[in-house]
């Protein structure tokens, strides 16, 4: 029964849904022609290689030793979210207290998302015999988001960069255990999150908003401090 209900609970997680619909179709602080995955990505190995046969194994072991706990959990931290790092920035670290920082991550996963949707297309790479999904492998757009969240994130809180990049870590090392990706698929991401990370911080439109989100974010944390004292 449990992992009946598991299985259904898969399938309605992976399904496309509006929430994570691109937020909308034109870049914000990339430009696609100067930053080419096909030519700065390693390829995704040969289906006949013995790298290709090691990341199959991989995912195999890890799914078949994976408990229910970690199944569960790894789909309940499945949603591509900066709030996902809730956990080490604290309760205050809500989008409901913080609008402009909530729409510049908007803007920067809706390129970042647009960016690896390239690559998939070029590569097509099928996905591990587990996930609903058959195409679209490599990349892993959640590790390129992993990536990039945690290096802007590391930039305006670095007092919290190693817990934030554990955390990072472990969002991407999901999509391993939930089946859906291997494990070249998630280093593949987690390079494209960093080069469009260090491609948008060239943009003067990125630093100005930058900016802005990290003042709005170490108030609202500097506030939540103050509040857990009283």
């Amino acid at each position: 029964m449990m992992r009946a209900a598991l299985a259904v609970l898969c399938l309605l997680t992976w399904a496309p849904s509006a929430a994570l619909a691109k937020t909308d179709a034109a870049y914000h602080y990339l430009d696609p022609s100067r930053i080419d995955l096909v030519d700065l990505l390693p390829p995704p190995p040969d289906p006949n290689s013995a790298a290709a046969r090691q990341d199959e194994r991989k995912v195999a072991r890890v799914v078949g030793e994976r408990t229910p706990i970690q199944l569960a959990d790894a789909l309940d931290e499945s949603k591509r979210s900066v709030f996902f790092f809730a956990a080490t920035l604290g309760t205050g670290f809500v989008p409901e207290r913080l609008p402009l920082f909530t729409t510049f991550f908007a803007r920067v996963e809706s390129d970042v998302e647009k960016l690896v949707d390239l690559a998939k297309v070029h590569w097509q790479r099928p996905r591990p015999p587990y996930a609903p999904e058959k195409r679209g492998s490599y990349p892993s757009g959640h590790a390129a988001f992993a990536a990039s969240a945690a290096i802007i994130l590391s930039e305006m809180v670095p007092e919290r960069r190693y817990a934030i990049f554990a955390q990072a870590r472990l969002f991407a090392e999901n999509r391993v255990i939930l089946g859906v990706h291997y494990p070249s698929d998630i280093s593949a991401g987690w390079i494209t999150g960093t080069l469009a990370v260090a491609a948008m911080m060239r943009d003067k439109r990125y630093q100005s908003d930058f900016a802005t989100a990290k003042a709005e974010l170490r108030r609202q944390l500097a506030e939540a401090s103050a509040g857990s004292r009283l």
